[in-house]
């Protein structure tokens, strides 16, 4: 299973009319969707609003939302630091919505960014972020003799700037920081392969699987145990004993 096809398949796993419904969007909002993917987030606003502009730097996920993208939805490969917002405003008018969902827990200084979306959103505008809280510490068994390493790789990536696995638990004071309004908080929600209780979907620890598959980096940590990290990991998925955790938070706000 390649990359495309994980972020296809994820698709299912998210009920993303529930945090649609959530956010105070209007039919005039010009609506940027960063980190877009397979874009079936755009595609949702772009039924509601009067412009999505998605973003993601993925040129495959770009090439394949370009080839099926209806009249009022643009997509752009892009960086987020890198994305020209006076182009978009210029083209489609001043922004009123942002989404991100999974993203920006990739950028090594968010809360810079957020105070910077903050000087791009119209006055009143909002902004929705979805993201992992302990990503996979908090889906490991916790007393697993991995579940402080593990932990410990979790904040050393952190600190690195590379990519933070608990983006969805700083988010609300990272958008209070930057000068946002808080509307809307769900510490806790409900997931089929992110955040839930009991045994996983065979779909489930196949897409699980792929992804352990593909973190290098946890793999050198863990050296010759990883083989047997994976198959405990993908174990306590599909025990009836697994248990929801907070592992993804919600966080709807406005300027």
């Amino acid at each position: 299973m390649n990359l495309f096809q994980e972020y296809e398949k994820q698709q299912g796993w998210r009920d993303w009319s529930r945090f649609v419904e959530l956010i105070p969007l209007t039919a005039n909002d010009t609506v940027i969707d960063l980190g877009c993917s397979v874009g079936d987030v755009s595609r949702m606003f772009s039924r509601q609003v009067k412009h999505v502009v998605g973003v993601d730097i993925n040129d495959e996920f770009i090439t394949f939302c370009d080839s099926r993208k209806s009249s009022n939805e643009t997509f752009k490969l892009s960086d987020f630091l890198s994305l020209n917002y006076l182009e978009i405003q210029r083209y489609f008018g001043e922004v009123n919505g942002i989404w991100a969902s999974y993203s920006l827990s990739y950028l090594s200084d968010p809360i810079s960014y957020l105070t910077s979306l903050y000087s791009v959103l119209n006055e009143g505008g909002w902004i929705a972020l979805l993201d992992v809280s302990c990503f996979i510490s908090g889906n490991l068994a916790k007393d697993s003799k991995y579940y402080t390493r593990v932990m410990a790789f979790e904040q050393a990536s952190y600190r690195s700037g590379l990519y933070d696995f608990d983006f969805g638990g700083k988010m609300q004071a990272m958008l209070g920081q930057a000068g946002f309004d808080i509307v809307h908080v769900d510490n806790d929600v409900s997931d089929p392969e992110l955040n839930f209780s009991g045994a996983a979907s065979f779909d489930v620890i196949e897409g699980w699987s792929a992804r352990l598959g593909r973190m290098k980096k946890l793999r050198e940590l863990l050296g010759e145990e990883y083989a047997e990290f994976c198959d405990e990991f993908l174990a306590n998925l599909r025990a009836d004993t697994h248990d929801k955790r907070g592992n993804v938070r919600f966080v709807v706000a406005k300027k």
